[in-house]
């Protein structure tokens, strides 16, 4: 059994986590997803698609006779994400997501309690979405020459449409670019890059490179801008005008951006009304659009190259 997959069991009562064992042996590194309903079936999805957990452990397309799950289960769940202590996870429950040993993050939907106008915790839990860490060393191996040259790290935008790589690829772009000894530093709003756990980074993300998690994008990207001396700033899915805006005082320090974007093709991605001014040679020197093939961990990410002019 895969041993991130197994972590995820330290966290189940001892009810699920029999049944979950045999479940994770069955599905193997295709295991994406599992979610926790009050009151509905145990689901776990992967690579191949959903699947209903029996009560044996077995999976089945069907939901029919599927193990339920019970108030008490998502309970006991949530209190061990927790480390028993809901307040002092209160400000990762904020932001709807807790992460847990190996990088795994556990999505949480229920009944907000909000102040002036934002979610400051939730009443009542209702599901938990435990989502798998994949960290694939070597997904960026395709495309690390074109980004990183003698003497230079070029300032790239990864593009690819949902679920295509984009993150993968640039968590190990972040390795192999730190590991060459260049100050590396990483915008991690959404906690999936290196996935810090008790200060630790669960992935790999060099020796040389220092995250910010969970702040927002632009502020983070400044606050790493006047701290951490980096010589290249990593950071994921560019989607507003804040953080375009933070890419370009980047650009004019001279600090090397690699960042990523949704997108289908390089011209379309040129055009986002957002994105269109930070090309040019003040900004983005190379798209590269990331196509992927097969399932899986066994997934090939290639790139092709489109220089900016």
């Amino acid at each position: 059994m895969n041993m991130r997959i197994a972590e995820i069991l330290g966290y189940v009562p001892d009810n699920l986590r029999v049944m979950l064992r045999k479940t994770f042996e069955l599905t193997g590194d295709t295991l994406q997803e599992i979610r926790i309903r009050c009151g509905l079936p145990l689901i776990v999805n992967t690579s191949h698609g959903s699947f209903a957990v029996l009560p044996n452990g077995e999976i089945s397309p069907a939901v029919g006779g599927a193990y339920i799950i019970k108030s008490s289960d998502l309970k006991r769940v949530f209190q061990a994400i927790c480390e028993n202590s809901v307040y002092a996870y209160a400000e990762d429950i904020k932001q709807g997501f807790v992460t847990i040993r190996g990088g795994h993050r556990v999505g949480i939907t229920g009944r907000a309690s909000v102040c002036s106008g934002r979610v400051e915790s939730f009443r009542e839990i209702s599901s938990l979405n435990i989502r798998v860490a994949r960290e694939v060393v070597g997904a960026a191996n395709n495309i690390v020459d074109s980004i990183i040259t003698p003497g230079k790290v070029k300032n790239t935008l990864l593009v690819a449409p949902p679920m295509g790589g984009k993150t993968t690829v640039l968590r190990d772009l972040a390795r192999q670019i730190s590991d060459q000894g260049i100050k590396t530093s990483i915008a991690d709003d959404r906690g999936e890059l290196a996935c810090i756990y008790k200060g630790i980074p669960q992935n790999n993300v060099g020796v040389q490179t220092d995250v910010i998690e969970n702040a927002s994008k632009a502020e983070a990207v400044i606050m790493l801008l006047r701290s951490m001396s980096p010589q290249v700033i990593i950071t994921d899915e560019i989607s507003t005008a804040k953080d375009a805006e933070s890419i370009s005082q980047c650009f004019g320090t001279g600090v090397t951006v690699v960042a990523t974007t949704h997108g289908d093709n390089a011209e379309d991605v040129r055009a986002r009304p957002i994105l269109k001014d930070l090309f040019g040679s003040m900004g983005f020197e190379q798209i590269i659009v990331l196509r992927k093939e097969g399932v899986g961990l066994n997934t090939e990410i290639f790139g092709t190259v489109s220089e900016v002019n």
